[in-house]
């Protein structure tokens, strides 16, 4: 008894520590993401966009609400579309309402129906039904370059963005901190975009 015992406490110490792990490789942290273009859904990942200390690099308080969804992965370099608000009057991101906010940060070259480009109020939708995934051009986070944002596809010749600081999955949240700095955070578990999260934050 006492053996087996010994056995279901080795057993869960490997559980937590696995689930503690911080995961760095570009390739690890693919394997474990959802991307468009390998499925017939259309998942998003919520959370939020960190402000952060231009000297330490520490992470502070919230700057603003996100969605991400990822479209491809290839060679070390992820695709994503992603958008950005501001939190309402009662400090919550409503992530399942999508059309009261306008959203204030999204691909400049992704084909949106529901972008809002210059004074179009755009909304937090993101869905296949609105975003032509398979003829836009996607920011990307390349860990070769070390650089997050806009490729030179989009904005010639050089793109617009700015150096990554770091990637990595921790205690359950993919983490992408720029040298801008900003530090991204979304929940690893994709949710359904058609049926978003009711949290306050995510």
């Amino acid at each position: 008894m006492w053996k087996a015992m010994v056995l279901i406490m080795v057993g869960l110490g490997a559980t937590s520590v696995v689930g503690a792990q911080t995961i760095t490789d570009p390739n690890e942290i693919a394997s474990r993401l959802r991307f468009w273009a390998q499925e017939s859904g259309d998942p998003v990942y919520y959370g939020e966009v960190k402000n952060v200390s231009p000297g330490s690099m520490r992470v502070l308080g919230y700057y603003q609400c996100l969605a991400l969804a990822f479209i491809k992965y290839e060679g070390g370099v992820f695709h994503y579309a992603h958008k950005m608000w501001g939190k309402s009057s009662d400090g919550s991101c409503h992530y399942d309402d999508v059309t009261s906010f306008k959203v204030g940060n999204h691909g400049i070259c992704v084909r949106d129906t529901n972008a809002g480009f210059g004074r179009a109020i755009g909304t937090a939708r993101m869905t296949k039904d609105n975003i032509d995934y398979m003829n836009s051009t996607f920011r990307t986070i390349d860990t070769n370059t070390r650089r997050v944002g806009e490729t030179g596809a989009c904005v010639p010749p050089n793109g617009v963005g700015a150096g990554l600081y770091s990637v990595k999955i921790e205690n359950g949240r993919l983490k992408v901190m720029t040298t801008r700095p900003l530090d991204y955070e979304v929940s690893i578990d994709a949710q359904d975009p058609h049926n978003p999260p009711t949290n306050p934050d995510f």
